[in-house]
């Protein structure tokens, strides 16, 4: 799903990469639905970390500030946030040892800008992606079990009719077609029935 809605659009150096959906993916066994919850949490958390940064700057609290970004680097790390990554890498070492930060501070913000309006991009890809691929109804289902000859057992079948909006009498004709394979005839009842 996601990565077939992405396929070809990251193809860069590993360090360059905002996302690295392969990575992100793996790390979660696959589970591509669970990588967009978590990219939306991540989005929710972080999107205001620039003025938090800020305030913590302004009241020169740098060991919270080091903090927060040892945060996101860990957590960018692990969802393949690659540029973001990197850049808290550089942001944290810069405040560790003290150094300037502006350039490093300017690098991060404009990572986690990118990194979120790329999130954003994702999800609704991924929300436009499902919406095309709703749900088959029971009925829809039950057609394709039968075109495709599937093995329809009792309970699976029982389910797919009490959500079929059929009558008792069609119920029992198509009943007893499955039971003796003939899902043409089957076919048949289900289509009149509609």
């Amino acid at each position: 799903m996601l990565l077939e809605i992405v396929s070809g659009e990251y193809e860069m150096n590993t360090e360059e990469q905002i996302i690295d959906l392969d990575f992100a993916v793996s790390q979660l066994s696959g589970n591509q639905s669970l990588l967009i919850k978590l990219l939306s949490k991540f989005n929710a958390q972080y999107e205001n970390l620039e003025h938090e940064l800020a305030d913590l700057k302004q009241s020169q609290d740098f060991k919270a500030y080091k903090e927060v970004i040892h945060t996101v680097k860990g957590v960018s790390g692990n969802l393949g946030l690659n540029a973001l990554h990197l850049s808290s890498k550089n942001l944290e070492s810069s405040v560790i040892n003290q150094a300037d930060i502006v350039e490093p501070e300017a690098n991060f913000l404009t990572s986690l800008n990118q990194t979120i309006a790329k999130i954003n991009s994702l999800t609704d890809e991924s929300s436009e992606a499902d919406s095309v691929t709703a749900p088959k109804s029971s009925r829809d289902l039950l057609i394709e079990m039968l075109k495709n000859n599937e093995f329809i057992t009792q309970d699976k079948l029982n389910s797919l009719l009490d959500d079929c909006a059929i009558t008792e009498t069609d119920k029992q004709e198509l009943l007893n077609a499955i039971d003796d394979l003939d899902y043409a005839e089957a076919l048949n009842v289900i289509n009149r029935s509609s």
